[in-house]
């Protein structure tokens, strides 16, 4: 099931390009899934459809393989550039109800001529409750916890209810939101922005609005504040 960055790239309209493509597991059969990954990659298939696009895999790494957590590092050339980093990650968790089983808007793909695919996805509720907990638990805050938050705020303001979200964990995420400088927001977050938008982000004044907005919205989703 297709989360994160990319899911949010490809279905609710989001100017950032995501590096990783990441999703959550529906099996318990581990090994089986490697295998299958494995074998798309490796596939003349999939070779020949990216040479069509003067793009070539060198490489494909397996960096991390638990019960948890499998991990593929791809390596891409293209003529403009050599050594393009792509990670594809499969999670296993707790089964979420909340999905969708769409085809990836024809805007996002038709610049690859490219047939749009059909992809199991979170939903709005369950996208925006993850990003809330990425951004109060990540190891490393990321900015692009805080843009993606206020895409999904700003675009599902009812998606989440009041007390969905446990007190301590929206704290955290104001916290962590208030502390990002802006400097990491541009370090992170500005270079993987649509070119056409990216000057519309790219100013102090703008990150501390999105700031704002994000803590207003993560306060009123706490129960213990109302």
């Amino acid at each position: 099931m297709l989360k994160g960055g990319a899911n949010l790239r490809y279905f609710f309209d989001s100017h950032r390009y995501s590096e990783d493509i990441d999703f959550d597991a529906l099996t318990d059969e581990g090994w089986k899934l490697e295998e299958q990954v494995d074998a798309v990659l490796a596939a003349p298939a999939v070779g020949a459809l990216l040479r069509s696009k003067a793009v070539s895999i060198t490489h494909v790494g397996k960096p991390k393989q638990t019960q948890t957590t499998r991990r593929w590092k791809v390596l891409l050339d293209t003529p403009k550039r050599e050594g393009i980093s792509a990670k594809i990650e499969f999670s296993r968790r707790d089964s979420d109800a909340r999905r969708s089983l769409d085809p990836v808007p024809s805007r996002i793909v038709s610049n690859y001529g490219l047939r749009p695919p059909t992809l199991l996805h979170y939903t709005a509720p369950a996208a925006t409750e993850q990003k809330v907990r990425a951004l109060a638990l990540r190891t490393e805050t990321q900015a692009r916890d805080v843009f993606d938050l206020d895409l999904l705020f700003r675009a599902h303001p009812d998606a989440v209810a009041k007390g969905a979200v446990r007190s301590a964990t929206l704290d955290d995420a104001a916290q962590r939101c208030v502390e990002l400088p802006f400097e990491a927001f541009r370090a992170q977050v500005i270079p993987f922005i649509e070119p056409d938008v990216a000057d519309l982000y790219d100013d102090v004044e703008s990150w501390q609005q999105m700031q704002s907005f994000v803590v207003d919205r993560l306060m009123e989703l706490d129960n213990e504040n109302n």
